[in-house]
């Protein structure tokens, strides 16, 4: 059925809070959000929590998904925190209503109560006419068929599940699949867009509704998300949990984006997008069959996008949430910025090469100092394959850069023209641009790998430069 922009639809998510936020619970309710947003006012987009698992359902992950889905910039006009017309939007506040639709059932014949767990295809209670029980609904072997607005006509034979199954491990206990049913009817629920490994689920939820007489809705059931190994993404393979992203330093837009393009695209070679250009461009029919790859290369490169985009306040603020969360005091807050911006492009998230972010940026103290005896500060040599030779003939170079580089004025004092002054003095004395430049890098960073050493030389200032090319000549001696 193709989706028309003043088509009123209601769509929801529905995830169970016995965990944290899984991302690909995130891409769902984005690919929802998106195709309520595409509808403008005629779309609403809602949550429903659903915690009838009342063993492991906890409120701590309940707002661990609710932060999640703000943190990645989604708006739902109805849900648990804002209300609305159709609540309560928690499963377990509808347990009454459910359990008269589990009376519905049995009261229509269309349902029995079973006396055991034997299994889907051996049960025989349907004609013991029990008084308790489990209820299992009443299926005839057929072939259920759907139309899906991703995956065309889907068509499924009820044997392929065993026939009859359970709706309820007692009258007052009903289970996911009527519960879901209901509320779905209850909130007019118009597309359920959700992963295809819920198919299955579907079929019942069609029978269920069948039995009730419940308008069906539309179903779209998304590509899964899977890992390198093109496997489902699974909590074995690396992390799933969303906000775990978000503590690892990847930004809310970057993850929005990279997740929008997971099972959708535009027709084009197109990457980023706003919120708004993406819920404008959203539709079903773009959405492919196949599963997406998962990659964290891909997310990586993408929140270097992001992360240069930003102001200086909003590097800083991004920083910043890294050193609180780790409880580090930043005592030179203009210099750390500038340090930032320096680095700029050699990082992706908190981690830099694996040294965490506190670490990586640590040469921007003003205090700053390392042990260079466990850093090479001679090019192409390993701290102990040094002879005395080498560390002399190291010192003098140290010590010619030291002169030249006190000769530039304060006013002169800036990457560009530092990079221009030294290469021309290395190259008009006929020296080897790594003899000189790897040492003053070291010396300055106490890294082997590092931002070039002018723009570090421009962030950290001249007098700063000069002591530490002192202290570096000293490690040798």
């Amino acid at each position: 059925m193709p989706e028309k922009p003043n088509e009123s639809v209601r769509v929801r998510i529905a995830p169970s809070p016995t965990g944290d936020l899984h991302v690909g619970t995130a891409r769902a309710a984005l690919f929802n959000e998106l195709f309520a947003s595409h509808h403008g006012d005629n779309g609403s987009f809602i949550i429903r929590v659903e915690d009838t698992d009342f063993e492991r359902s906890k409120p701590e992950f309940e707002e661990n998904i609710l932060e999640g889905l703000r943190w990645l910039g989604l708006n739902w006009q109805e849900g648990p925190d804002v209300g609305g017309l159709y609540g309560p939007y928690r499963q377990s506040e509808r347990v009454a209503e459910h359990q008269k639709v589990v009376q519905e059932l049995l009261d229509k014949k269309l349902a029995y109560f079973c006396e055991g767990n034997h299994g889907e295809n051996k049960c025989d209670c349907r004609q013991k006419n029990l008084t308790s029980g489990a209820v299992r609904l009443i299926v005839e072997s057929k072939e259920v068929t759907f139309e899906d607005l991703v995956r065309g006509t889907v068509k499924v034979h009820t044997d392929s599940f065993g026939g009859d199954f359970v709706v309820a491990r007692a009258v007052d206990n009903p289970l996911y699949h009527l519960a879901v049913v209901y509320d779905d009817e209850a909130m007019q629920i118009t597309h359920v867009i959700r992963g295809e490994d819920h198919i299955h689920n579907t079929i019942k939820h069609i029978l269920i509704q069948e039995a009730l007489g419940y308008t069906r809705p539309i179903y779209a059931h998304l590509p899964l998300l899977l890992d390198d190994n093109r496997k489902k993404l699974s909590k074995r393979n690396k992390e799933t949990s969303l906000l775990a992203y978000r503590d690892m330093g990847y930004l809310p837009q970057t993850m929005m984006n990279y997740l929008a393009l997971l099972g959708w695209n535009n027709g084009d070679d197109r990457e980023y997008y706003t919120h708004d250009e993406l819920a404008q461009a959203f539709t079903i029919e773009r959405v492919q069959k196949a599963g997406a790859i998962f990659s964290i290369v891909k997310l990586a490169s993408m929140n270097k996008h992001y992360l240069s985009e930003l102001s200086d306040e909003e590097l800083f603020a991004w920083a910043k949430a890294y050193y609180d969360k780790n409880g580090i005091e930043i005592q030179e807050p203009e210099r750390l910025l500038q340090a930032l911006k320096t680095e700029l492009g050699r990082f992706a998230s908190y981690d830099i090469g694996g040294t965490p972010l506190h670490e990586a940026m640590a040469w921007h103290a003003s205090d700053w100092a390392t042990d260079y005896s466990d850093v090479s500060l001679t090019f192409r040599q390993k701290p102990d394959t040094q002879t005395p030779e080498i560390k002399k003939s190291t010192q003098a170079i140290i010590s010619e850069l030291s002169s030249i580089i006190s000769t530039i004025p304060e006013g002169e004092w800036t990457a560009k023209h530092l990079e221009e002054f030294l290469i021309n003095w290395i190259d008009s004395n006929q020296k080897g641009r790594g003899e000189y430049l790897w040492p003053l890098r070291v010396a300055l960073t106490g890294r082997e790998h590092s931002p070039t050493p002018f723009a570090v030389a421009e962030a950290i200032g001249k007098s700063d430069v000069l002591r530490r090319l002192q202290d570096a000549r000293d490690s040798l001696k």
